[in-house]
C-alpha cells in the first residue's frame, strides 16, 4: 500500500512540475533555450537552441523534459528534486563511452553546481547539455 501511495505521489509531482513547460505558450513571453550536444561521440547536436516557455519556479530538468517531449527525444532520469540525475538522452547513456562518460549541463555557459531538479532557470537562460567522455 505504501508503494502505491509513493508511486501516485511521484506521478502527481512530476505532472505538476511540468505543467508550465509547454513550447511557445507563455502569455508573458518569457523563454529559455535548450541545446543538447553529443558531438564528443560523433552524434552531433541533437537539439539546437530550442525555445521553451518559462513559468516561475521552473527547473533545468522541467525545461529539458519539455524540450525532449516536444521533439520526441527519449530522456531517462532517476531521483527527484535535489537528487535528480539524467542517465540518458536520445539513447545515449552514462558509461556508454567509458567509466567517466555521461551527460552534464551548463546554464549560460557556466557549469552547474546543483542538480537539474532544483536549479531554477530565469528568463533568457541558455541550457546546454553535453555528453562528455573523459
Amino acid at each position: 500500500m505504501k508503494r502505491i501511495i509513493f508511486i501516485i505521489t511521484l506521478v502527481c509531482t512530476m505532472l505538476f512540475s511540468i505543467t508550465g513547460c509547454v513550447k511557445n505558450t507563455s502569455s508573458h513571453g518569457a523563454y529559455v533555450y535548450v541545446t543538447i550536444d553529443a558531438s564528443f561521440v560523433e552524434k552531433g547536436v541533437l537539439l539546437s537552441e530550442y525555445e521553451v516557455s518559462l513559468e516561475e519556479g521552473t527547473t533545468v530538468f522541467d525545461i529539458t523534459f519539455a524540450a525532449c517531449k516536444d521533439n520526441n527525444i527519449l530522456l531517462s532520469s532517476r531521483g527527484t528534486g535535489a537528487i535528480r540525475y539524467v542517465e540518458g538522452i536520445a539513447d545515449l547513456y552514462e558509461f556508454d563511452h567509458g567509466p567517466a562518460s555521461g551527460w552534464v549541463f551548463y546554464v549560460n555557459d557556466e557549469s552547474a553546481s546543483k542538480s537539474s531538479g532544483i536549479y531554477e532557470v530565469q528568463e533568457g537562460d541558455e541550457i546546454r547539455w553535453e555528453y562528455i567522455i573523459e
